[in-house]
């Protein structure tokens, strides 16, 4: 069942709950009742009965029954507010889920302030680069471009790396790769030749194939111009020792 069930649900039950506790705490109603016969009672004699002893001390109750049945009507409206506040608490707890996870955004997100420090090129990204640009040089060039294109997807999503839930798989690719200086118009370029191979009906040449490979060897390159100087930037540098 879906959130937006259970809450309905959950409505319902407390609404039920509320009439039934009303329904508890009114006054019984007398449904069958037995006719009184009139005629009987007027031709029956009087009769004249001596006066009872009044008791002084003690009292005969007659409301024990009364008595017994408005406690167990007392009781059942007690587990029936019990049940109610369990509900609202209930309502209120999804009701915050919902607001919380409508709210929140992954952490990976675009950075332009000069302090942001991108994180290591990942090895998954770079492993692949020579399988990569094999697949774009084998069969229709439709076929490779979009094998090509699916082995980096595969590789970004192997980064760990959150994804939006908005954002389709080529979006989150396109934007695990921009996180790294590389450059826009190549990522752009293969991005837009991936959709084109994938959802377009006109045939593609050896000259979307050869625009392909040299975004994606760009890329690659970048990608290990980067890495080379965060791993040159994490070696310490002994140029001030003294000799």
């Amino acid at each position: 069942m879906s959130r937006r069930g259970v809450i309905v649900t959950t409505v319902l039950g407390v609404l039920v709950a509320a009439a039934l506790l009303i329904a508890s705490l009114g006054a019984p109603l007398v449904i069958v009742s037995r006719p009184v016969n009139t005629d009987a009672a007027s031709r029956a004699p009087a009769l004249t009965l001596p006066p009872l002893p009044t008791p002084s001390t003690t009292t005969t109750s007659s409301t024990g029954p009364a008595q017994g049945t408005s406690s167990l009507s007392a009781i059942f409206g007690v587990l029936l507010a019990v049940l109610g506040v369990a509900v609202a608490v209930l309502i209120i707890s999804l009701i915050v889920a919902a607001i919380r996870s409508a709210f929140r955004r992954p952490s990976l997100t675009s950075h332009t302030e000069a302090t942001f420090a991108a994180p290591p090129v990942p090895d998954e990204l770079l492993g692949g680069a020579r399988k990569r640009l094999e697949l774009l040089e084998t069969g229709e060039p439709r076929n490779a471009i979009v094998a090509a294109w699916l082995d980096l997807e595969r590789a970004a999503g192997e980064t760990g790396l959150p994804r939006d839930r908005a954002e389709t798989s080529t979006e989150y690719t396109a934007r695990v790769i921009g996180v790294w200086e590389v450059d826009p118009a190549r990522l752009g370029d293969l991005a837009a030749l991936y959709r084109e191979a994938r959802f377009s009906v006109h045939p593609l040449d050896e000259g979307h194939r050869r625009r392909a490979i040299d975004d994606l060897a760009v890329l690659h390159a970048d990608l290990e111009r980067v890495a080379r100087a965060q791993r040159e930037a994490t070696v310490p540098d002994g140029s001030g020792a003294p000799s």
